[in-house]
C-alpha cells in the first residue's frame, strides 16, 4: 500500500501552506478551483457568486505578501457568499466565523459544514452580521458553506472576512473583541472598518492586531 506516504505529502503541502493550484489538487466535490493566493496563511478561500456579479479582480493587502478578491456587483442583486475550507480537519472539530455587512440573507448550505447561526449586531455605528459554521465530518480533506445573499449592504466598498479555528474559545475572544460579547477593541474597531469600508489598511491592521496565526481569508465588493 502506498497510500499512506501519499497521505503523509498532502498533508505536509497543506500544513506548510501551499499554492492556490496545490490546492486544488485534493478535490471537492462541485468546488470552484481556487483563484487566488492563500496568501493570508490559510487553506480558506472565500468567493462571491451569483447573477449580481458584475466583475472581480484582486488587490494586495498593504504591508503583507498577500491579496484578496475584489467584486463589483449590483446594488439590490442576488448572490452569495461561498467559503471552502481544504483542510485535514483535526479532532475537536473546525469551525468557521464570517463577519460580513448586514445584508439580506437567505438559504444556507453545507458540505461537511452546518450553520450554528447567523446574527446582526450594530457596534458603534458598525451594523455587520456573524455568521458561524461548524465542521461536522471526521472522514475528508475539507468542505464548504454558501450563504444566499441579497448585496443591499448600501452603495459603495464592504470587506468580508472569515475566519478559521479549531477552539471554541478562540472564536469567543474574537466576538469578545469585536464588541458583541464584550467591549470593542482597537484591533476589533479596525476589523469592523474593514467590513464596512472595505479598506486595505484596515485588514492589514486586523491581520496584525487581531488575527495574526489564525487561518483566514477575505474578499471586497463594492455595490454599484
Amino acid at each position: 500500500m502506498k497510500l499512506k506516504p501519499l497521505f503523509a505529502v498532502l498533508l505536509g503541502l497543506l500544513m506548510v501552506g501551499v499554492t492556490a493550484g496545490s490546492a486544488a489538487a485534493t478535490p471537492i466535490h462541485n468546488q470552484p478551483a481556487p483563484q487566488h493566493n492563500i496568501g493570508l496563511g490559510t487553506v480558506i478561500f472565500t468567493w462571491l457568486k451569483g447573477d449580481a456579479i458584475i466583475s472581480e479582480g484582486h488587490t494586495w493587502v498593504p504591508g503583507t505578501s498577500a491579496y484578496v478578491k475584489t467584486y463589483k456587483v449590483r446594488h439590490n442583486g442576488y448572490g452569495a457568499i461561498h467559503v471552502s475550507v481544504f483542510k485535514w480537519i483535526p479532532l475537536g472539530g473546525y469551525v468557521t466565523m464570517t463577519v460580513m455587512p448586514d445584508m439580506t440573507t437567505y438559504n444556507f448550505y453545507g458540505e461537511h459544514f452546518k450553520r450554528d447561526y447567523i446574527h446582526s449586531y450594530e457596534v458603534a455605528g458598525h451594523s455587520f452580521k456573524v455568521l458561524v459554521a461548524h465542521y461536522d465530518s471526521w472522514l475528508s480533506f475539507g468542505g464548504w458553506w454558501e450563504q444566499e445573499v441579497k448585496f443591499n449592504a448600501g452603495y459603495g466598498r464592504h470587506g468580508i472576512i472569515t475566519v478559521g479555528m479549531t477552539e471554541w474559545p478562540i472564536l469567543d475572544s474574537l466576538l469578545e473583541r469585536i464588541g458583541v460579547k464584550g467591549k470593542l477593541t482597537k484591533a476589533g474597531k479596525r476589523l469592523l472598518d474593514f467590513v464596512s469600508n472595505g479598506s486595505g489598511d484596515a485588514l492589514a491592521d486586523t491581520i496584525d492586531l487581531l488575527l495574526s496565526g489564525l487561518n483566514i481569508d477575505a474578499a471586497i465588493f463594492t455595490e454599484v
